[in-house]
């Protein structure tokens, strides 16, 4: 919560096309059953001079016809920390980051769809949607880092930070005066489950592997590993799947010259077996009790300015390491929503390495490629590479990254 908001407006858009042009009056009944269900998402954010907070709010979660960029906590959005806008077929539902994170927001999203297609098509199965006829769990509300021990990080040792290859610095580039761009492209989920299958990889690690060979292409006399950040959902390594909390865990993928060498499929060997070892159960749950020791630590400082100034350091110094980042949640797992669902993109503010988040529904993979400059030379070798080994594909455009603001 404190780097999501110090460091910058840290918040998500999902961008939905949906069959037909939006009808506001159900999306407004929609939404309003989905607040409902969700009252632990129907806060403001506030702040003192010692922390940053949250607060019940109970004005009516906002509505927008626009699908320009708005500004949470802020009287446009009655001071929620969730929104959502709608523009012709377009639906935006747009959170901060601070509060959940995209397996968190994607109950959100299934429970607001239901409420709308119930309306408008008549849907009635609601099998793996959380619905007002579902009571909140325990198990819902529980932040599964309280059930962590807090250690002395003294007694930690840290290993030495190693040099990885970083795109901006390589290639020059300056960062936009706006958010990033924001290139969209469209896959046909059978076929590239398929192929990842045939390689020996899952399709998430199949895109980080395609990844890493497009930009190995472009850095190939660059001594520095290239060092692939994949964000993984860590609630079934806790225990805690149905927890609303962020729960998210980094895989550190290395390419280094050995891997370049390989075939594509032994690449892929490399990177699902790393894969598997850093989200074995074990090793989660020792790197979020670390997680945790930290977040204590930051807490325990007295003043707002020095939680601040830790959270973003912390936070920025592994980051910072990163040549690229993917970040997939899983294939949409309603299909009677996903059938209505023509295109699913997810906007995050990408940091100074281009960030991959990707989504699968309706027959589709649909894959945000995001950056913070202008120029398209690593999109343009991730095209290449996905042509190269004869994966089809569709762009859909490109346009501003437009994820909401929050005041401060």
């Amino acid at each position: 919560m404190l780097y999501a908001t110090a460091s910058r407006d840290f918040c998500v858009r999902y961008y939905l096309r949906l069959d037909d042009v939006i009808d506001p009056d159900i999306l407004r009944k929609a939404v309003s059953n989905t607040a409902k269900r969700f009252p632990y998402f129907s806060v403001t954010r506030k702040k003192n001079e010692k922390e940053f907070y949250y607060e019940e709010n109970h004005l009516p979660i906002a509505v927008i016809n626009t699908d320009k960029r708005i500004t949470l906590c802020s009287e446009e959005t009655n001071y929620h920390i969730w929104a959502v806008c709608y523009y012709d077929d377009n639906l935006f539902v747009d959170f901060y980051h601070g509060r959940s994170d995209g397996t968190g927001m994607y109950y959100l999203t299934a429970t607001l769809l239901y409420y709308y297609f119930h309306e408008q098509y008549g849907l009635e199965d609601s099998t793996g949607i959380r619905t007002l006829d579902d009571p909140i769990t325990e198990e819902e509300t529980h932040d599964p880092i309280e059930d962590l021990p807090i250690i002395d990080l003294s007694t930690v040792k840290i290993p030495p930070k190693t040099s990885s290859l970083r795109l901006m610095e390589e290639s020059g580039f300056e960062m936009l005066p706006e958010i990033g761009k924001f290139f969209k492209i469209k896959i046909p989920e059978e076929k590239f489950f398929s192929f990842s299958k045939t390689n020996g990889a899952s399709p998430g690690v199949m895109l980080c592997v395609l990844m890493a060979r497009s930009v190995g292409r472009l850095h190939s006399d660059n001594l520095n590993p290239i060092k692939n950040f994949y964000v993984a959902n860590a609630r079934p390594m806790l225990n805690a799947k149905e927890t609303f909390h962020n729960c998210i865990h980094t895989v550190v993928l290395h390419y280094d010259d050995k891997v370049r060498n390989m075939p594509l499929d032994k690449q892929c060997a490399v990177f699902r077996e790393s894969t598997m070892k850093q989200i074995d159960e074990e090793k989660v749950r020792h790197d979020m009790t670390l997680e945790g020791s930290l977040s204590k630590l930051v807490m325990d400082i007295p003043d707002l300015a020095g939680k601040e100034k830790f959270a973003i350091h912390s936070v920025e110094s592994s980051f910072s390491a990163a040549t690229f980042v993917v970040s997939y949640v899983g294939r949409w797992k309603q299909t009677q929503l996903g059938e209505h669902v023509r295109e699913f993109w997810i906007q995050s503010p990408p940091g100074f390495e281009p960030l991959l988040e990707v989504t699968a529904i309706n027959g589709y993979f649909f894959v945000s490629f995001l950056q913070c400059f202008k120029e398209s030379k690593y999109y343009d070798a991730f095209l290449e590479e996905l042509g190269a080994n004869g994966i089809e594909y569709e762009e859909c455009g490109n346009e501003p990254v437009l994820t909401a603001g929050i005041v401060k």
